[in-house]
């Protein structure tokens, strides 16, 4: 199966890329959503999030606050370290059991965090300039202008990230402009995945 692969920053339009295609049937295995569905009462992630961190990253209906919890790894290297330990094998195994399952003519797989371990047909990487970053932060998560930075400033360098693409878009401008430029990848990725095909 022909597969993509999509990161980029916080705050950069991977969910927004990751919709658009979704949209036209494509199957996408995200690794934000698993870690999510993982954080949720009476998932594994969760139960072991509580027991670390106790009610502290808790609302009332005992739910977490995935922005207080963003807050408390970002603020200390340890509690991060941990909790990407935790969550990182937990996540993997769902990801494999998506490609086995999938059934689109491609696949995509999406995640923020990224290395040299992750092969792929095709890796689009997704930026957008550091103000506008820390902007989108703070609008979204209504966190402080520090601590959006910082959680920029903790992510993979861009450079790092740019150096593994083989397709570059800069989303800095309308979302109509980003879509235009998803639609030309969407096209390109078909005719890659029928041409691997033959």
């Amino acid at each position: 199966m022909f597969t993509v692969g999509i990161t980029g920053g916080i705050a950069t339009g991977k969910s927004l890329a990751t919709d658009f295609f979704a949209a036209k049937d494509i199957d996408i295995i995200d690794a934000d959503k698993i870690s999510r569905s993982l954080q949720e009462p009476g998932q594994a992630g969760y139960e072991a999030i509580v027991k670390k961190l106790g009610d502290a990253v808790l609302s009332e209906d005992k739910t977490i606050i995935r922005s207080k919890l963003r807050n408390l790894a970002f603020s200390n290297n340890e509690t991060k370290k941990w909790l990407e330990d935790l969550m990182h094998p937990l996540i993997g195994q769902i990801v494999l059991e998506g490609f086995e399952q999938a059934k689109s003519k491609w696949v995509i797989y999406s995640a923020p965090l990224w290395s040299e371990k992750n092969k792929f047909d095709r890796i689009m990487v997704i930026d957008a300039p550091k103000a506008l970053q820390i902007q989108r932060i703070i609008k979204r998560d209504k966190s402080s202008a520090e601590l959006a930075e910082q959680i920029v400033d903790q992510q993979l360098h861009r450079n790092k990230r740019v150096g593994f693409a083989n397709d570059f878009l800069m989303n800095d401008s309308t979302i109509e402009s980003f879509e235009g430029k998803l639609d030309f990848y969407f096209n390109l990725y078909n005719k890659l995945a029928d041409g691997s095909k033959n």
